[in-house]
């Protein structure tokens, strides 16, 4: 009787090792990336919406390592004249990251919905920004960059 509960016990373990253990791995994973996926897109947020018209160049120089280079190159094309109008303005923003959260991920690709909130003081006066996106990032050697993103309404 022992002998069969023995077997009974080591026929269970294979199991779980075999059928449980990889989706728990896989799992595991999937959370990671989540994790991951998540970070990057609230730090591009937060990067685009911290800036100092006194200091224009931080702006790009802040964001390029967190772009693919397919949307930098959409980001130079269009860049320069952003910051000639910021600097024009004297434009300063402080803005944080009210709420993300992943729409899907798998294990190079993801979309994160990130709400955030900025203040912005200009020649023009104070007023307060808020914001939807819908930012798409790819992994690109182990990094999750932004490859592009849009308003959401």
């Amino acid at each position: 009787m022992l002998a069969a509960v023995a077997v009974l016990a080591v026929v269970a373990l294979v199991l779980e090792l075999v059928l449980v253990r990889p989706g728990w791995v896989e799992s595991e994973e999937e959370d990671q990336a989540r994790t991951e996926a998540v970070r990057a897109a609230e730090r591009f947020a937060v990067q685009v919406n911290n800036f100092d018209s006194a200091d224009v160049g931080t702006l790009k120089q802040s964001l390029t390592p967190l772009l693919t280079t397919k949307f930098n190159d959409d980001f130079e094309s269009t860049v320069d004249d952003l910051l000639s109008q910021v600097a024009q303005a004297k434009l300063t923003s402080r803005g944080e990251v009210i709420r993300s959260a992943v729409a899907s991920v798998d294990r190079d690709s993801a979309e994160v919905l990130v709400v955030a909130d900025a203040t912005a003081d200009s020649i023009y006066g104070k007023r307060a920004r808020h914001f939807r996106w819908s930012v798409d990032l790819v992994k690109v050697d182990g990094d999750w960059l932004v490859d592009n993103f849009s308003p959401v309404a």
